[in-house]
Protein backbone atom coordinates (compact mmCIF):
# COMPACT_ATOMS: atom_id res chain seq x y z
CA UNK A 1 0.00 0.00 0.00
CA UNK A 2 1.36 3.42 -0.95
CA UNK A 3 1.72 6.27 1.51
CA UNK A 4 -0.86 8.26 -0.46
CA UNK A 5 -3.45 5.51 -0.05
CA UNK A 6 -2.58 5.14 3.64
CA UNK A 7 -3.27 8.84 4.25
CA UNK A 8 -6.49 8.50 2.26
CA UNK A 9 -7.47 5.58 4.46
CA UNK A 10 -7.45 7.80 7.56
CA UNK A 11 -9.57 10.43 5.81
CA UNK A 12 -12.00 7.88 4.39
CA UNK A 13 -12.46 6.21 7.75
CA UNK A 14 -13.69 9.38 9.46
CA UNK A 15 -16.74 11.56 8.85
CA UNK A 16 -15.17 14.57 10.53
CA UNK A 17 -11.81 16.31 10.52
CA UNK A 18 -8.65 14.31 11.20
CA UNK A 19 -5.63 16.15 12.53
CA UNK A 20 -2.36 16.08 10.66
CA UNK A 21 -0.62 15.29 13.97
CA UNK A 22 -2.72 12.15 14.41
CA UNK A 23 -2.08 10.91 10.87
CA UNK A 24 1.65 11.63 11.08
CA UNK A 25 2.00 9.86 14.44
CA UNK A 26 0.13 6.77 13.27
CA UNK A 27 2.07 6.49 10.00
CA UNK A 28 5.46 7.60 11.29
CA UNK A 29 5.52 10.58 8.95
CA UNK A 30 6.25 14.26 9.45
CA UNK A 31 3.34 16.70 9.24
CA UNK A 32 4.99 18.13 6.14
CA UNK A 33 4.90 14.69 4.50
CA UNK A 34 1.19 14.32 5.36
CA UNK A 35 0.55 17.75 3.85
CA UNK A 36 2.42 16.67 0.71
CA UNK A 37 0.40 13.48 0.32
CA UNK A 38 -2.85 15.37 0.86
CA UNK A 39 -1.74 17.69 -1.92
CA UNK A 40 -1.16 14.71 -4.20
CA UNK A 41 -4.64 13.41 -3.43
CA UNK A 42 -6.13 16.78 -4.34
CA UNK A 43 -4.27 16.70 -7.64
CA UNK A 44 -5.83 13.27 -8.27
CA UNK A 45 -9.30 14.75 -7.87
CA UNK A 46 -10.09 14.12 -4.19
CA UNK A 47 -11.88 17.07 -2.58
CA UNK A 48 -10.21 17.58 0.81
CA UNK A 49 -10.83 20.53 3.09
CA UNK A 50 -8.27 21.75 5.63
CA UNK A 51 -9.23 23.72 8.72
CA UNK A 52 -6.57 25.17 10.97
CA UNK A 53 -6.59 23.53 14.36
CA UNK A 54 -8.78 20.63 13.18
CA UNK A 55 -6.97 19.02 10.27
CA UNK A 56 -8.38 17.48 7.10
CA UNK A 57 -11.73 16.10 5.98
CA UNK A 58 -12.56 14.17 2.80
CA UNK A 59 -15.50 15.79 0.99
CA UNK A 60 -15.71 13.69 -2.18
CA UNK A 61 -13.92 10.98 -4.13
CA UNK A 62 -13.27 11.12 -7.89
CA UNK A 63 -14.61 8.41 -10.19
CA UNK A 64 -11.19 7.00 -10.94
CA UNK A 65 -9.84 3.47 -11.07
CA UNK A 66 -6.83 3.93 -8.78
CA UNK A 67 -5.66 0.61 -7.38
CA UNK A 68 -6.73 1.46 -3.81
CA UNK A 69 -10.22 2.40 -5.01
CA UNK A 70 -10.67 -0.99 -6.69
CA UNK A 71 -9.04 -2.95 -3.87
CA UNK A 72 -11.67 -1.90 -1.32
CA UNK A 73 -14.24 -3.95 -3.29
CA UNK A 74 -12.12 -7.05 -3.83
CA UNK A 75 -12.65 -10.38 -2.12
CA UNK A 76 -10.17 -12.26 -4.34
CA UNK A 77 -7.08 -14.19 -3.38
CA UNK A 78 -5.19 -13.81 -6.66
CA UNK A 79 -6.87 -11.76 -9.35
CA UNK A 80 -6.43 -8.02 -8.88
CA UNK A 81 -4.07 -8.34 -5.93
CA UNK A 82 -1.46 -6.65 -8.12
CA UNK A 83 -2.95 -3.70 -10.02
CA UNK A 84 -1.05 -1.60 -12.53
CA UNK A 85 -3.04 1.60 -13.03
CA UNK A 86 -2.29 4.08 -15.81
CA UNK A 87 -4.09 7.23 -16.85
CA UNK A 88 -3.61 6.34 -20.51
CA UNK A 89 -2.20 3.40 -22.44
CA UNK A 90 -2.01 2.41 -26.06
CA UNK A 91 -3.62 -0.89 -25.05
CA UNK A 92 -4.08 -2.58 -21.68
CA UNK A 93 -3.57 -5.95 -23.39
CA UNK A 94 -0.25 -4.90 -24.91
CA UNK A 95 0.97 -3.58 -21.56
CA UNK A 96 -0.17 -6.68 -19.68
CA UNK A 97 1.45 -8.92 -22.30
CA UNK A 98 4.81 -7.20 -21.77
CA UNK A 99 4.43 -7.53 -18.00
CA UNK A 100 3.65 -11.23 -18.39
CA UNK A 101 6.76 -11.74 -20.52
CA UNK A 102 8.76 -10.12 -17.71
CA UNK A 103 7.33 -12.55 -15.16
CA UNK A 104 4.33 -10.67 -13.74
CA UNK A 105 2.52 -12.90 -11.22
CA UNK A 106 -0.78 -14.55 -12.02
CA UNK A 107 -3.70 -12.25 -11.36
CA UNK A 108 -1.85 -9.04 -12.29
CA UNK A 109 -4.45 -6.58 -13.53
CA UNK A 110 -3.76 -3.62 -15.84
CA UNK A 111 -6.34 -0.82 -15.76
CA UNK A 112 -6.42 2.41 -17.78
CA UNK A 113 -8.75 5.38 -17.95
CA UNK A 114 -8.42 5.39 -21.73
CA UNK A 115 -6.74 3.46 -24.54
CA UNK A 116 -5.27 5.05 -27.66
CA UNK A 117 -5.24 1.89 -29.76
CA UNK A 118 -7.57 -0.46 -27.91
CA UNK A 119 -8.49 -3.54 -29.93
CA UNK A 120 -11.29 -6.04 -30.01
CA UNK A 121 -11.58 -9.35 -31.79
CA UNK A 122 -10.35 -9.56 -35.42
CA UNK A 123 -8.19 -6.44 -34.86
CA UNK A 124 -11.25 -4.20 -34.65
CA UNK A 125 -10.76 -0.89 -32.87
CA UNK A 126 -12.28 -0.64 -29.38
CA UNK A 127 -13.68 2.84 -28.70
CA UNK A 128 -12.18 3.99 -25.38
CA UNK A 129 -13.30 7.47 -24.20
CA UNK A 130 -11.53 8.81 -21.12
CA UNK A 131 -12.94 8.15 -17.66
CA UNK A 132 -16.22 6.63 -18.83
CA UNK A 133 -15.83 2.89 -19.06
CA UNK A 134 -13.75 -0.02 -17.85
CA UNK A 135 -10.65 -1.08 -19.81
CA UNK A 136 -8.67 -3.82 -18.12
CA UNK A 137 -6.47 -6.84 -18.81
CA UNK A 138 -5.63 -9.72 -16.47
CA UNK A 139 -2.62 -12.04 -16.60
CA UNK A 140 -3.45 -15.72 -16.00
CA UNK A 141 -1.11 -18.69 -15.95
CA UNK A 142 -3.35 -21.77 -16.28
CA UNK A 143 -1.79 -25.21 -16.41
CA UNK A 144 -3.32 -26.19 -19.73
CA UNK A 145 -2.29 -27.67 -23.05
CA UNK A 146 -2.58 -25.06 -25.85
CA UNK A 147 -5.44 -27.08 -27.39
CA UNK A 148 -7.50 -26.45 -24.23
CA UNK A 149 -7.05 -22.71 -23.95
CA UNK A 150 -9.92 -21.48 -26.16
CA UNK A 151 -12.66 -21.81 -23.49
CA UNK A 152 -10.83 -19.25 -21.34
CA UNK A 153 -12.54 -16.65 -23.52
CA UNK A 154 -15.74 -17.65 -21.70
CA UNK A 155 -14.23 -16.59 -18.36
CA UNK A 156 -14.55 -12.91 -19.09
CA UNK A 157 -17.98 -12.96 -20.72
CA UNK A 158 -19.40 -15.03 -17.83
CA UNK A 159 -17.87 -12.66 -15.27
CA UNK A 160 -19.31 -9.63 -17.08
CA UNK A 161 -22.68 -11.38 -17.37
CA UNK A 162 -22.88 -11.85 -13.59
CA UNK A 163 -21.61 -8.32 -12.94
CA UNK A 164 -24.40 -6.86 -15.05
CA UNK A 165 -26.96 -9.03 -13.25
CA UNK A 166 -25.77 -7.45 -10.00
CA UNK A 167 -26.86 -3.99 -11.23
CA UNK A 168 -30.27 -5.22 -12.36
CA UNK A 169 -29.66 -5.80 -16.06
CA UNK A 170 -30.55 -8.90 -18.08
CA UNK A 171 -27.49 -9.52 -20.29
CA UNK A 172 -27.26 -11.98 -23.17
CA UNK A 173 -24.16 -13.92 -24.16
CA UNK A 174 -23.21 -13.99 -27.83
CA UNK A 175 -20.71 -16.56 -29.04
CA UNK A 176 -17.77 -16.43 -28.84
CA UNK A 177 -17.13 -13.53 -26.46
CA UNK A 178 -19.62 -10.66 -26.63
CA UNK A 179 -22.14 -9.54 -24.02
CA UNK A 180 -25.33 -7.75 -25.13
CA UNK A 181 -28.12 -5.89 -23.38
CA UNK A 182 -31.37 -5.39 -25.29
CA UNK A 183 -29.61 -6.45 -28.48
CA UNK A 184 -26.79 -3.92 -28.20
CA UNK A 185 -23.18 -4.66 -27.40
CA UNK A 186 -22.09 -3.58 -23.92
CA UNK A 187 -18.86 -5.53 -23.61
CA UNK A 188 -16.18 -7.18 -25.69
CA UNK A 189 -13.27 -9.35 -24.65
CA UNK A 190 -9.96 -10.22 -26.24
CA UNK A 191 -7.79 -13.22 -25.42
CA UNK A 192 -4.05 -13.22 -26.19
CA UNK A 193 -1.63 -15.95 -25.18
CA UNK A 194 1.91 -17.19 -25.20
CA UNK A 195 2.48 -20.93 -25.58
CA UNK A 196 5.19 -23.53 -25.88
CA UNK A 197 4.83 -26.85 -27.68
CA UNK A 198 2.88 -28.57 -24.92
CA UNK A 199 1.96 -25.86 -22.42
CA UNK A 200 0.46 -22.42 -22.01
CA UNK A 201 2.95 -19.93 -20.62
CA UNK A 202 0.35 -17.26 -19.91
CA UNK A 203 -2.94 -15.81 -21.09
CA UNK A 204 -3.95 -12.15 -21.14
CA UNK A 205 -7.70 -11.65 -20.80
CA UNK A 206 -8.78 -8.19 -21.99
CA UNK A 207 -12.17 -6.72 -21.12
CA UNK A 208 -13.84 -3.55 -22.34
CA UNK A 209 -17.10 -2.81 -20.49
CA UNK A 210 -19.20 0.29 -21.25
CA UNK A 211 -20.34 1.82 -17.97
CA UNK A 212 -21.00 5.59 -17.90
CA UNK A 213 -20.83 6.38 -21.62
CA UNK A 214 -23.67 8.49 -23.07
CA UNK A 215 -25.00 8.00 -26.59
CA UNK A 216 -23.60 11.40 -27.62
CA UNK A 217 -20.13 10.29 -26.48
CA UNK A 218 -20.06 7.27 -28.79
CA UNK A 219 -18.42 7.31 -32.19
CA UNK A 220 -20.67 7.30 -35.26
CA UNK A 221 -19.43 3.79 -36.03
CA UNK A 222 -20.87 2.20 -32.88
CA UNK A 223 -23.73 4.54 -31.85
CA UNK A 224 -26.47 2.35 -33.33
CA UNK A 225 -24.96 -0.93 -32.10
CA UNK A 226 -23.59 -0.23 -28.61
CA UNK A 227 -24.97 0.55 -25.19
CA UNK A 228 -23.74 1.15 -21.65
CA UNK A 229 -24.83 0.50 -18.07
CA UNK A 230 -25.79 4.18 -17.82
CA UNK A 231 -27.99 4.05 -20.92
CA UNK A 232 -29.76 0.90 -19.76
CA UNK A 233 -30.29 1.85 -16.11
CA UNK A 234 -30.40 5.67 -16.33
CA UNK A 235 -27.93 5.74 -13.43
CA UNK A 236 -24.24 6.59 -13.15
CA UNK A 237 -22.12 3.94 -11.43
CA UNK A 238 -18.90 4.01 -9.43
CA UNK A 239 -16.54 2.31 -11.86
CA UNK A 240 -14.19 1.06 -9.12
CA UNK A 241 -17.10 -0.83 -7.54
CA UNK A 242 -18.09 -2.38 -10.89
CA UNK A 243 -14.44 -3.31 -11.47
CA UNK A 244 -14.21 -4.99 -8.07
CA UNK A 245 -17.39 -7.00 -8.67
CA UNK A 246 -16.10 -8.05 -12.08
CA UNK A 247 -12.71 -9.22 -10.78
CA UNK A 248 -14.38 -11.14 -7.95
CA UNK A 249 -16.59 -12.93 -10.46
CA UNK A 250 -13.66 -13.58 -12.79
CA UNK A 251 -11.77 -15.33 -9.99
CA UNK A 252 -14.80 -17.51 -9.16
CA UNK A 253 -14.99 -18.76 -12.75
CA UNK A 254 -11.23 -19.21 -12.93
CA UNK A 255 -11.43 -21.35 -9.80
CA UNK A 256 -14.16 -23.40 -11.52
CA UNK A 257 -11.89 -23.88 -14.52
CA UNK A 258 -8.95 -25.05 -12.39
CA UNK A 259 -11.07 -27.27 -10.17
CA UNK A 260 -13.46 -28.87 -12.68
CA UNK A 261 -11.80 -28.35 -16.07
CA UNK A 262 -12.58 -26.54 -19.30
CA UNK A 263 -15.72 -28.57 -20.03
CA UNK A 264 -17.35 -27.22 -16.88
CA UNK A 265 -16.69 -23.68 -18.08
CA UNK A 266 -18.19 -24.49 -21.50
CA UNK A 267 -21.26 -26.00 -19.84
CA UNK A 268 -21.69 -22.90 -17.67
CA UNK A 269 -21.49 -20.61 -20.69
CA UNK A 270 -23.84 -22.78 -22.76
CA UNK A 271 -26.44 -22.77 -19.99
CA UNK A 272 -26.35 -19.01 -19.43
CA UNK A 273 -26.31 -18.29 -23.17
CA UNK A 274 -29.31 -20.60 -23.65
CA UNK A 275 -27.90 -21.37 -27.09
CA UNK A 276 -29.21 -24.86 -27.79
CA UNK A 277 -31.88 -25.03 -30.47
CA UNK A 278 -31.38 -21.48 -31.72
CA UNK A 279 -31.35 -20.79 -35.44
CA UNK A 280 -28.04 -19.11 -36.21
CA UNK A 281 -26.11 -17.56 -39.05
CA UNK A 282 -22.33 -17.46 -38.79
CA UNK A 283 -20.14 -15.35 -41.03
CA UNK A 284 -16.57 -16.47 -41.66
CA UNK A 285 -14.91 -14.15 -44.15
CA UNK A 286 -16.83 -14.49 -47.39
CA UNK A 287 -18.60 -17.65 -46.23
CA UNK A 288 -21.96 -17.88 -44.44
CA UNK A 289 -23.13 -20.92 -42.48
CA UNK A 290 -26.70 -21.39 -41.30
CA UNK A 291 -28.14 -23.96 -38.96
CA UNK A 292 -29.36 -24.80 -35.49
CA UNK A 293 -27.00 -24.61 -32.52
CA UNK A 294 -26.47 -27.91 -30.74
CA UNK A 295 -24.36 -26.43 -27.99
CA UNK A 296 -20.71 -25.91 -27.12
CA UNK A 297 -18.14 -28.72 -27.34
CA UNK A 298 -15.55 -29.38 -24.63
CA UNK A 299 -12.97 -27.26 -26.48
CA UNK A 300 -15.27 -24.22 -26.81
CA UNK A 301 -16.27 -24.98 -30.41
CA UNK A 302 -19.82 -24.09 -31.43
CA UNK A 303 -21.69 -27.10 -32.85
CA UNK A 304 -23.94 -26.02 -35.74
CA UNK A 305 -26.38 -28.48 -37.32
CA UNK A 306 -26.60 -27.56 -41.00
CA UNK A 307 -29.34 -29.82 -42.45
CA UNK A 308 -28.04 -32.86 -40.61
CA UNK A 309 -24.35 -32.04 -40.91
CA UNK A 310 -22.83 -30.88 -37.65
CA UNK A 311 -20.18 -28.26 -38.30
CA UNK A 312 -17.60 -27.32 -35.71
CA UNK A 313 -17.34 -23.53 -35.73
CA UNK A 314 -14.15 -22.19 -34.17
CA UNK A 315 -14.68 -18.50 -34.94
CA UNK A 316 -17.01 -16.16 -36.75
CA UNK A 317 -19.59 -13.40 -36.41
CA UNK A 318 -22.97 -14.65 -35.24
CA UNK A 319 -26.45 -13.50 -36.17
CA UNK A 320 -29.68 -15.02 -34.79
Amino acid sequence: MSRVSEVLGFLRGNTGYVSGDYISSRLGLSRTAVWKYVGQLREMGYAIDRLKGKGYVLLSTPDRLFSWEVEQFLSTNVIGRTIEYRDSLDSTNQFAYRLALDGAPEGTCVIAETQKTGRGRLQRKWFSPYGKNLYLSVVLRPKLHPSQVYPITFLSSLAVHDTLLSVGLQPALKWPNDVLVNGRKICGTLLELSTEADMVRFVVVGIGLNINMKRSEMSDEIRSKATSVLLETKNFYERARICGILLNSLEQYYHLLKKAGVKSLCNEWEEKANIRGKQMEILQGDSTFRGIAEGIDADGTLLLNDNGTVRRMIAGDVAF
